[in-house]
């Protein structure tokens, strides 16, 4: 994980329906998702763990990320667009297989 390839802070919600900002960071390799108050790794997810993105059809910003045998994120950013491509992009220039993404309302 040496090369940041996305970083910006997302709205993440949380399992008791809490809305928390959080720092949002795409490397070669993996997901991290940081508490940018505590400056604390909430999360790292592997990139070959990740089995889809899911994308609202309205014009919202939210996606989920849903990830192999773990608990799924669902985030909103007005960034979502390059979040999608900079993922796609990662695990097609890798030996990882290529993320799907799927639309739902």
């Amino acid at each position: 994980d040496t090369k940041v390839l996305f970083a910006d802070s997302v709205l993440k919600f949380t399992g008791s329906g809490k809305i928390k900002r959080r720092g949002f960071l795409i490397t070669e390799m993996s997901i991290y998702i940081v508490d940018l108050e505590a400056v604390l790794l909430k999360r790292r997810i592997p990139l070959s763990a990740v089995q889809k993105i899911l994308l609202s059809e309205l014009s919202d910003n939210y996606f989920a990320i849903i990830v192999q045998s773990e608990y799924d994120c669902l985030m909103a950013s007005t960034r979502k667009s390059e979040i999608v491509s900079v993922l796609a992009e990662a695990t097609k220039d890798r030996s990882i297989s290529e993320i799907d993404i799927c639309f739902f309302n």
